[in-house]
């Protein structure tokens, strides 16, 4: 048995990391590049949105609520679309569940909030979040398709015009 064997074995294992690049970075300085598939936070683009609630039926924790009303042209009006961001577990059945893919994983996962009830985000807080998404990727959804390049007023906003 030779003494100091665990020792040497650990010293050598530090002097191969020495040389390495560091993992960590400044945040919020640098932000590390965000990998394409990760889980990242939901945005919801109300032009894709055709009020089906697919996604509201397949989110396990029920964070997400839709309340729409039909049309005479059989299509439905969304007056509803909320998040609950204190349940979503960030699982992302509910942009699989989506067929219009309007709802898309690939936000900012940077949502940090001193106040948990501002991650309860209703209908005109998505609309914000998706606009900025857009403005900030070059009109290019998530999920690598082109958006068309306008901007959709949340309904507070569109009353005052």
């Amino acid at each position: 048995m030779v003494f100091g064997k665990g020792i040497a074995k650990g010293l050598m294992t530090v002097v191969k990391h020495v040389r390495k690049e560091p993992v960590t970075v400044e945040f919020p300085e640098q932000e590390r590049d965000i990998p394409p598939r990760a889980r990242t936070n939901l945005v919801w683009f109300v032009e894709r949105c055709t009020g089906c609630s697919t996604c509201a039926q397949s989110c396990p924790d029920g964070c997400i609520l839709v309340d729409t009303e039909p049309r005479e042209d059989g299509s439905f009006l969304v007056n509803r679309y909320e998040i609950d961001f204190r349940l979503c577990m960030y699982c992302g059945l509910c942009a699989e569940a989506c067929p219009y893919e309007a709802i898309q994983v690939g936000g900012s996962y940077t949502n940090v909030v001193t106040n948990p009830n501002r991650l309860y985000k209703d209908k005109d807080d998505l609309i914000e979040l998706a606009n900025e998404y857009l403005e900030q990727h070059d009109w290019v959804y998530p999920n690598g398709q082109q958006a068309v390049q306008q901007t959709v007023h949340p309904e507070e906003r569109r009353q005052h015009h």
